[in-house]
């Protein structure tokens, strides 16, 4: 089974309702509360698990307590909200120590608490498994959530940070972009926007997908970390195939009109700010080489597989 099949299914299997305008597709849900409420609530939930997500042994209850939380709270940057409140669920190992676990919830709380953010509640079990921590956050828009689906044809791309390498350890330590996406919204209006989980090769296409439409990326302005140029060196691979493939950035890709690209910073709440490409009519994807050539979007990215079909 393939977790983008499965996703597919239940996007296209779920009746729409007027009280939620935005379903399930995007970084977080939208729910209208009530006729009465002012704004819309926001609600995500996000699963972290040991082996896949993190490796328990090798990082320890802190860091582990941290990234499940930052994942959800990155997909509330993703759609320019600030969090409210989060409530973590856990299944523990029976092997788990009291101070493991103790150590575990309080990096989560910590986390949440850097963006003013409270950890309100969740639900623990003890199991014969592997950590599970599973993260739920609610935030409330009082204009427009940004969406994926919102890009506009010659839209300038646009990602935060530097990309690439994130498994040599910044997977376990980047902040959320809920900063950054609040200050652009001050400064030109997105048209669209998500966070970069699964690589580049992987969430551009469902961002331009959304949106009805195609991508040129120039992979002479794609912004390598330096992790992945050292992931490059040490297994063969480019490292732009690690930019654009390797996943777990964090980072914000978003679209907005080519006058308004023009005027952003190089740089906002220190982070880098980078034009990759544009937008276009053509519902396909390409990479311009350096010499001027179109070529094939890279296949890549994370994706959740299993064994049964």
């Amino acid at each position: 089974m393939r977790e983008n099949d499965l996703l597919h299914w239940l996007m296209h299997s779920t009746r729409p309702d007027a009280a939620v305008p935005v379903p399930i597709g995007d970084d977080m849900a939208a729910v209208a509360i009530s006729p009465q409420a002012a704004g819309l609530a926001l609600l995500k939930i996000d699963q972290a698990l040991d082996g896949v997500h993190f490796n328990l042994s090798t990082c320890g209850p802190a860091a582990a307590g941290r990234k499940a939380v930052n994942r959800c709270l990155s997909d509330c940057a993703a759609m320019a909200t600030a969090p409210a409140a989060i409530m973590v669920s856990v299944a523990l190992p029976a092997d788990m120590p009291l101070a493991a676990a103790q150590t575990l919830l309080t990096a989560c709380r910590n986390a949440a608490a850097e963006f003013n953010c409270p950890l309100v509640g969740g639900d623990t079990a003890i199991w014969q498994h592997p950590l599970v921590i599973t993260v739920s956050a609610l935030g409330f828009a009082t204009q427009s959530p940004v969406l994926r689906c919102g890009a506009q044809l010659a839209d300038a791309i646009v990602v935060s940070g530097k990309l690439g390498g994130s498994i040599l350890g910044r997977h376990l330590t980047f902040t959320p972009r809920i900063k950054l996406a609040s200050l652009l919204q001050t400064i030109a209006p997105v048209h669209s926007m998500m966070d970069l989980s699964d690589g580049l090769a992987a969430d551009l296409p469902r961002l331009a997908a959304a949106s009805g439409l195609g991508a040129v990326v120039d992979e002479a302005r794609l912004p390598v970390h330096p992790d992945a140029t050292q992931l490059a060196a040490r297994d063969g691979q480019s490292p732009t195939h690690h930019a654009l493939c390797d996943g777990e950035d964090y980072e914000l890709l978003f679209t907005l009109s080519q006058h308004d690209a023009a005027r952003l910073p190089t740089q906002l709440a220190d982070v880098p700010l980078t034009i990759i490409g544009e937008m276009t009519s053509e519902p396909t994807l390409r990479l311009r080489a350096p010499d001027g050539t179109l070529q094939p979007w890279p296949a890549g990215g994370f994706e959740h597989q299993g064994d049964a079909h």
